[in-house]
């Protein structure tokens, strides 16, 4: 039997560098989160939301692009014969090519749609176009690094990647804190400082891979029709699953502001803060093992990538589990401590997100294996159509009037009916055992959300309507500890608690 001790160590310690740096990122998110509400004020937050909203949808096949670079270069790394220049050069390529159709995007029916659709004062229309053209450029320069990041990441070097996001992040912090002595503009102040924010980002990135792999970066021009075509056809593809993602969390954010104006947009901020927070920890942990399950795939090795999916789910379902029920527990405390004025609709904005974000982190986790088959055409095809279904009725359901949160309850119920078809794809096309799936990857996280759903009903009957700060506060830290405390019990199998007992050290 195969020793894979070797890599499941580097899996964890990848893992444990990968939630550091999401802590330390996400600490840093929320004190710029309040700082720029107030600085900003509620009408501009919510200006520049949906404005940056705009220019972010339109930059869904950068993410995508991620995901396909990524992938190319693990292949082409497993191989005896690898280029990984050649692989790295023709994405490159591809990128200046994306970041060039956005610029045109942007220019055209992004501009369109400022001086047509957005809901503004005539006033601030100068301001929103400004603002829009500072974000167009960071989109097409983030879009141009991608390869960049993607060497890093495939790599595995993911210490590195870390230290160039909590960097980039305390650059914005500072240029945030800026932001309250400002005496100009500070909507175009900010503006501007996400902007080198991006760049800065851009330059750490290029100075690693040039320090580390110059080889692979070294420009070349390939001319290999067939693997551009390739790679642009499995990158339309994933782009789809890219826009599903963008559509949730952008295009919800253009359909409200058209129904409700800015300041709802702006009750809306600090539900993706906490939502971006939640989704990127799940995402993070499956970036962990990507590499090893695109390899192993590659390689032949099915079972392996298999069964490191099916732990990976599980593990991510038991952390959005921690992580949603701390916050459900005092929710309304925590976002008055967060923020200095809590928008009117914040609170329920947020609690339907991180209800999602549960529901999500059960529907996802195999997506990994899909792009690792290279057969992602349906995958990608039914996710995407049944996604932007969703926009359409979420518009009718706001025309019949339904309230601003009725959107994230039209995810939720689309979250649920894909992985049904996700499931029966799965099995047709790479004949993946889904009942095998659903007993190890379901069961045991289904039993904590049982037992957190029950704790949580018990803490709002017990807890006092005027308990103080320090009440609340251990209130919050006791169901951490619960909820961490059922998921080790009843979330890990013995063997693997067993595992984390002989790790730690014992006095002799």
């Amino acid at each position: 039997m195969p020793d894979y001790s070797q890599d499941n160590r580097r899996i964890v310690k990848n893992t444990a560098i990968i939630y550091v740096r999401i802590i330390l990122i996400a600490l840093i998110g929320f004190l710029c989160t309040r700082f720029v509400m107030d600085g900003l004020g509620f009408h501009d937050f919510g200006l520049y939301g949906v404005v940056g909203g705009a220019i972010t949808m339109l930059g869904f096949l950068s993410t995508a692009m991620n995901t396909t670079t990524r992938r190319y270069i693990n292949v082409e790394m497993g191989k005896p014969d690898g280029d990984p220049s050649r692989i790295f050069n023709i994405c490159l390529v591809v990128h200046i090519g994306l970041a060039v159709l956005i610029l045109l995007l942007a220019e055209t029916l992004g501009l369109y749609y400022i001086h047509h659709w957005l809901k503004v004062d005539p006033s601030r229309m100068g301001d929103a176009e400004v603002v829009f053209q500072i974000s167009t450029v960071a989109a097409c320069i983030s879009i141009i690094n991608l390869p960049f990041q993607s060497l890093v990441e495939a790599h595995e070097k993911f210490f590195q990647s870390a230290m160039v996001d909590i960097i980039a992040n305390l650059f914005r912090l500072g240029m945030v804190i800026g932001l309250m002595y400002w005496n100009g503009n500070r909507l175009y102040f900010y503006a501007v400082g996400m902007a080198l924010m991006t760049f800065l980002t851009m330059l750490l990135y290029h100075l690693l891979c040039r320090r580390q792999w110059p080889q692979i970066i070294k420009w070349h021009f390939y001319r290999g029709r067939e693997t551009y075509r390739e790679i642009i056809a499995f990158n339309n593809y994933t782009a789809l699953s890219a826009l599903a993602y963008i559509a949730r969390g952008n295009g919800s954010k253009l359909i409200v502001n058209f129904f409700f104006g800015p300041i709802v947009n702006s009750a809306m901020e600090p539900a993706y803060q906490v939502e971006n927070f939640s989704v990127t920890s799940v995402n993070r942990l499956g970036n962990a093992a990507s590499p090893q399950i695109n390899r192993n795939w590659g390689g032949g090795n099915e079972e392996r990538s298999v069964s490191l999916v099916t732990k990976m789910s599980r593990y991510s379902e038991l952390m959005m589990t921690v992580i949603v029920f701390s916050a459900l527990v005092e929710l309304d405390f925590v976002l008055d401590l967060w923020l200095k004025d809590v928008p009117a609709g914040a609170l329920l904005f947020t609690q339907w997100t991180l209800v999602s974000a549960l529901v999500r982190s059960f529907v996802g986790g195999t997506q990994t294996l899909e792009q690792a088959s290279g057969r992602i055409k349906w995958f990608q095809i039914c996710n995407s159509v049944m996604s932007l279904l969703c926009l359409p009725i979420a518009f009718f359901a706001y025309k019949l009037g339904a309230p601003a949160p009725a959107i994230i309850q039209i995810y939720i119920g689309y979250s649920v009916t894909y992985r049904v078809v996700e499931f029966w794809l799965l099995h047709r096309l790479i004949g993946f055992d889904v009942g095998e799936y659903i007993r190890k990857a379901y069961l045991k996280p289904l039993a904590v959300v049982a037992v957190m759903v029950l704790w949580l009903l018990a803490y709002r009957a017990l807890m006092p309507a005027d308990a103080g700060i320090l009440l609340r506060l251990g209130g919050i830290a006791l169901t951490g500890t619960v909820t961490c405390l059922a998921a080790f019990f009843l979330g890990l199998y013995r063997w693997e608690r067993e595992l984390i007992y002989q790790r730690i050290p014992r006095k002799r």
